[in-house]
């Protein structure tokens, strides 16, 4: 006799903590020598572009940055969120640039590269940070759900913009920040921007992650003209802002064990200070490149590569030309 879906649910969460969470939280952290192993680098006269750099892990890595010399553009419409960031970077050797942006708006975002403020910069490292986990459908001005359109859309539209008007420097690092969630679901275009009447804020954010590998694959082709290094970095479960209110129950089981903001941006440190040779179809955790298929389910997909961008073209063209 079939389990009743209600056991099957529990079964496939338990399955998949106990699978991880030995290796995600602190406890894999501190089992691999990281914390005793510290990123040594001199990021002097680097430029970072970090969206999502107010809080959580886009902070962290900001703060890690200037701490060895960067000028890092910290990108958020938290006014205070950033004034406060630039004032926990005051006695750094780098600093922090605010750049209130609001990056749910992709004529906003779109605009970001030709703002005076950014005019004729050339930035060596780009973090695609910002990212939300939506509970309920929400939909942007421009009639976008919201996450789809701040996850994925707004990374995607940016980043071209960089590039297209000679904003990275040769050799950049392109780092975009995936989440363990996507090992739930194969790289699929139907989840990407998610109606109101089917919404499933998990799926649309595992959706988004996978889809944020691709694009990680899908500029390694195409900005070769400049020889940037792209690539996708799992953090990790860190005790962040966003899932203390997206995952309350996740975070009441796991905070003794889950890692800090620091912690969780150690990799993305790591990433930009070494440059490795990126690996197809990888996602970096912890300083080395890692399967990024945890399930048979996810490795064939009907969705290709091609097929989001296409995808993520229609909306840029509809939404900005």
């Amino acid at each position: 006799m079939a389990e009743p879906p209600f056991l099957q649910a529990v079964m496939k969460s338990m399955n998949f903590y106990g699978r991880f969470a030995p290796s995600f939280t602190r406890v894999g952290y501190v089992a691999r020598g990281l914390p005793f192993r510290p990123v040594r680098a001199d990021y002097t006269g680097q430029l970072w572009l970090i969206t999502g750099a107010t809080g959580g892990l886009g902070r962290a890595a900001a703060l890690r940055a200037v701490r060895k010399g960067a000028t890092v553009y910290a990108v958020g419409r938290n006014v205070a969120a950033l004034e406060a960031l630039q004032a926990m970077a005051a006695n750094a050797p780098g600093r922090i640039v605010p750049v209130i942006c609001d990056l749910s708006s992709m004529r906003t975002v779109s605009e970001l590269t030709r703002r005076p403020e950014l005019a004729g910069l050339k930035f060596d490292v780009l973090v695609n940070n910002v990212g939300l986990l939506m509970r309920s459908y929400e939909a942007t001005a421009e009639g976008l759900e919201t996450s789809y359109a701040t996850n994925l859309l707004g990374h995607y539209i940016l980043t071209e913009r960089l590039h297209d008007d000679g904003m990275l420097t040769p050799g950049a690092a392109i780092i975009n920040v995936v989440s363990g969630g996507l090992y739930n679901l194969p790289l699929s275009k139907s989840v990407l921007n998610i109606p109101e009447e089917r919404f499933n804020g998990f799926a649309a954010y595992a959706a988004h992650k996978r889809a944020q590998l691709a694009l990680a694959e899908h500029w390694r082709a195409t900005f070769a003209d400049i020889g940037a290094k792209t690539y996708a970095v799992h953090p990790g479960w860190a005790d962040t802002a966003g899932v203390k209110t997206s995952l309350p129950k996740f975070r009441k089981i796991l905070a003794p064990i889950l890692r800090n903001d620091d912690e969780g941006a150690d990799t993305i440190d790591w990433l930009a200070a070494t440059r490795p040779t990126e690996v197809v179809d990888q996602i970096w955790f912890d300083r080395k490149p890692r399967t990024a298929h945890a399930y048979p389910h996810t490795r064939n997909p009907k969705t290709q590569i091609s097929d989001v961008v296409a995808f993520l073209d229609r909306d840029r063209e509809r939404l900005v030309g």
